[in-house]
């Protein structure tokens, strides 16, 4: 028999995870004759078996977390797996040791240690929340319930000019923090924005290799969504809800010309200006925003004549 190479395994905290070992025994295996059993770098023994009888030996720490293949034990397949998997788990070494005995109970194989595998554990981060503060003009982005600690990068595209970089850590403002009872970090992270940008947050797990993200438009005129208070906006994705605003302002401006021009009379001579107002988000709510924009007219204007005071002169 030879023993397998030490290896490296990833266990999900709350998940179960396999310690995988085989004996590359070329005969099968009289399991009457097998001893063997996993233990941890303290010396605590998480499983044990002796010649059919489970877990004689078993540390109270591990008690109903371990769970053997007994169907498989006859090809040599000592592995066992680890449920209950916990942020105290993290970095342990474990090891099974073996022996076989003949049929007067004498050893054929000594006891061998076989299968070293260090657990490194780790816990997914949700999608992160990106939103937008017009007010200060930043983004914030945050997630919580993740381990270990993350990696936090900012892209940026520009709208309009289609270009897309990532920011440097100069640029961007990160604070992540481990809770102090579960150990699970949470991550703040904010960058300065302007308008007409995609702004995306990346949050990397480097055990999982895995990635999460989320983006909004920095735009308000279809991407971002006002809260009641005017001042924090919440960025979502295209989609559904890109469309939707998109079909609002189409029809705000076929409905108004994009514009909507108000006259009213100015001066006391009885002449009249004609006001533009421009249509703009603001609070949540469309707004008529009156611009400077006015000039003096005759005192009769060809507008003024359809005044049905006018018509009554």
């Amino acid at each position: 028999m030879s023993a397998p190479a030490a290896s490296e395994v990833t266990g999900i905290i709350g998940e179960s995870v396999l310690l995988s070992c085989d004996l590359n025994s070329s005969t099968a295996i009289d399991t009457s004759r097998l001893r063997f059993y996993w233990q941890d770098k303290s010396g605590k023994v998480l499983y044990s078996f002796n010649k059919g009888e489970e877990n004689q030996h078993q540390d109270n720490l591990y008690t109903n977390r371990t769970k053997a293949f007994g169907s498989e034990m006859s090809s040599g397949n000592i592995s066992i797996k680890l449920s209950q998997v916990t942020l105290e788990d993290e970095q342990n070494v474990y090891c099974a040791f073996a022996t076989l005995f003949d049929e007067n109970d004498k050893h054929i194989l000594e006891l061998i240690k076989v299968c070293p595998a260090t657990l490194l554990v780790a816990a997914r981060f949700p999608t992160p929340s990106v939103t937008v503060n017009k007010t200060n003009m930043d983004a914030t982005c945050s997630t919580q319930g993740g381990y270990p600690q993350p990696v936090v990068t900012w892209t940026i595209q520009d709208v309009l000019l289609a270009q897309n970089r990532t920011l440097d850590p100069w640029e961007v403002q990160t604070n992540i923090t481990p809770d102090p009872e579960s150990g699970l970090y949470t991550v703040w992270s904010e960058v300065n924005i302007t308008e007409n940008q995609t702004v995306t947050c990346h949050i990397f797990n480097p055990v999982l290799r895995e990635t999460v993200s989320n983006t909004t438009i920095v735009n308000s005129n279809q991407s971002i969504n006002t809260d009641p208070a005017g001042e924090v906006q919440k960025g979502f994705s295209r989609g559904r809800y890109g469309a939707i605003a998109a079909l609002i302002l189409f029809c705000l401006g076929v409905g108004g010309g994009g514009y909507l021009w108000y006259r009213k009379r100015c001066g006391a001579s009885g002449g009249t200006k004609e006001v533009e107002g421009n249509n703009h988000q603001g609070n949540g709510s469309v707004e008529t925003e009156l611009l400077d924009r006015c000039r003096p007219a005759p005192d009769i204007l060809e507008a003024d004549r359809s005044d049905p005071e006018l018509d009554a002169d």
